[in-house]
Parts: C-alpha cells; sequence; structure tokens
C-alpha cells in the first residue's frame, strides 16, 4: 500500500495555536482518507511533527500533500513517497 513519510514544523510562537494546527492536518488526512499508521511529535525541536500515512492510492497521498501545503502555521520539511506494492521477479507470460 502506498505510504507517505511527513515532517511538518508548527510554528511555535504564542499566537499560534500547535494542537489546533495538528488536528486541522490530522482532519484533512482522515477527510483525504488516509490512514495514520505512525505520528511523532518533537517540541523540544522546533515543533516538528512526523507522520505516516497509507492510502490505496500515491494521488490520495499527493493531494493531502497539496492540502497541507495550503495550510496556516506550519511548513511541509519533507514529504517522501513509497510504494510497498509487491513487485513481479520474473516475467509474466502472455496468453496465447
Amino acid at each position: 500500500m502506498p505510504a507517505l513519510h511527513l515532517a511538518l514544523r508548527l510554528d511555535g510562537s504564542t499566537l499560534s495555536d500547535t494542537f489546533g494546527s495538528l488536528e486541522w492536518v490530522l482532519a484533512n488526512a482522515r477527510r483525504t482518507g488516509l490512514s495514520l499508521q505512525q505520528m511523532s511529535f518533537d517540541a523540544g525541536r522546533a515543533n516538528v511533527a512526523r507522520l505516516i500515512c497509507q492510502a490505496d492510492t500515491v494521488e490520495l497521498l499527493e493531494l493531502f500533500v497539496r492540502r497541507v501545503a495550503h495550510g496556516v502555521d506550519l511548513e511541509i520539511v519533507d514529504a517522501e513517497f513509497t510504494d510497498e506494492r509487491p513487485t513481479l521477479t520474473e516475467p509474466e507470460a502472455l496468453a496465447a
């Protein structure tokens, strides 16, 4: 299943709502049809949140990243897509 490894920097200023920003990101993931596999947050390193999400298609993951890019009080630090579909090791025989 395709996966997305996403690192976000949430604005840590006193005017920003860190919980609100993270909630907005997670709500967009849910609305896009992603499943959250793992999440970590490091307030000591510039409020960096790391998410690993999966979806049925890479297109859904790309849509999610485009939506998050328009978010307020956050910055995409890194986004890595992986496609964990099995690969064919032997060529398939053609039907006669």
